[in-house]
């Protein structure tokens, strides 16, 4: 009878519609990002949602309401480490991702469409990465609104929604706030949930130049993977939290510069030194890049022997970071806004 009524409730609930096939390649880690990924997001909305409980969006009372948090709340420091590497490890995990899926062409047809949601998530979470680390208002914040406001300014009237022209007598960092809670997250979830229909509609990509059909297993083997993945995302996340606080200084100085993005950001900070106006040049040249990714190489090849200049641009943009991100985190500014 309790089986009888168990698998009653599973029909009434649809659990049969997760008992498809997927290939038995994506119970690998690598095929297993875009799930870590999630589980990394989710954790971020969990404990966003416990930290606006104590956080105040008044430039006069941010820094202090963060300090307060973490100093006085019950396990509030805790609570802020989840948060924060839960980002770091989304960032991580998120550009694997990309990396797999560039490596092994699954932005080829039919998923060119999929690439496209995918870009569009990832300038989300730089969005929220970015909003976030704003709103606990200490010197780094400041300075990273300073730049951010340089570069609304340069967009003429495409950027005046993000300054605080736009909204007079509103302080920005409220506004800010806002867009971190409610916007992007609005934005975010009905992407996350097309790039999961895709994924369910043109199935998952196979590995490059499959030569026999794949081994099929059910959906709900590679969902009992992905909760031991999540678990392990979980458990290194809660690790990192315990051991090493957040960054968090004291409220801003107006007018000085003596701070670093945080490492996502800081490949900016380097090219900056170059060039200032490469803070607005660059992403936008880094998106358009990423767009063009499915005209370019259209080919039906996938395994990377065989598309080697597409592979040798890859590394080369992942060699190109890193020493974008190692320069800029050890060299000093020399340019102002």
């Amino acid at each position: 009878m309790p089986n009888g009524l168990l698998q009653t409730v599973k029909d009434r609930l649809g659990f049969g519609a997760l008992e498809y096939e997927v290939p038995e390649h994506s119970n690998s880690f690598k095929y297993s990002l875009g799930g870590m990924t999630l589980c990394a997001f989710s954790l971020l909305v969990v404990s966003g949602i416990l930290l606006a409980q104590f956080y105040v969006p008044d430039p006069d009372r941010a820094n202090s309401s963060v300090h307060y948090l973490v100093d006085q709340v019950w396990l509030g420091w805790f609570l802020r480490g989840i948060h924060f590497w839960s980002g770091d490890v989304l960032s991580i995990t998120l550009l694997l991702h990309m990396i797999r899926v560039a490596f092994t062409g699954s932005y080829k047809a039919p998923r060119e469409i999929n690439w496209y949601v995918g870009v569009g998530l990832l300038v989300m979470m730089i969005g929220l990465l970015f909003t976030g680390t704003v709103l606990k208002w200490d010197q780094e914040a400041y300075e990273a609104l300073a730049h951010f406001t340089w570069v609304a300014d340069g967009m003429g009237i495409l950027g005046l929604p993000l300054t605080e022209r736009f909204a007079q007598g509103v302080p920005l960092l409220n506004r800010i706030y806002m867009w971190h809670i409610s916007l992007l997250p609005l934005l975010t979830v009905p992407l996350i949930g097309l790039h999961l229909f895709f994924i369910k509609h043109h199935k998952l990509s196979p590995l490059p130049d499959q030569s026999t059909d794949a081994k099929p297993i059910r959906f709900t083997n590679h969902l009992a993977y992905l909760t031991r993945a999540g678990a392990g995302i979980f458990l290194l996340i809660c690790l990192l939290a315990l051991t090493i606080a957040p960054p968090l200084g004291e409220p801003p100085v107006a007018g000085m510069e003596v701070t670093k993005p945080p490492w996502q950001f800081v490949w900016l900070y380097a090219l900056e030194n170059l060039w200032v106006p490469f803070l607005v040049v660059a992403p936008l040249l880094g998106i358009l890049f990423l767009l063009a990714v499915p005209i370019i190489d259209r080919g039906p090849e996938t395994h990377w022997k065989k598309r080697p200049v597409a592979t040798w641009v890859l590394i080369a943009c992942i060699v190109l970071s890193v020493a974008l991100i190692l320069w800029g985190k050890f060299t000093t500014m020399t340019h102002s806004m």
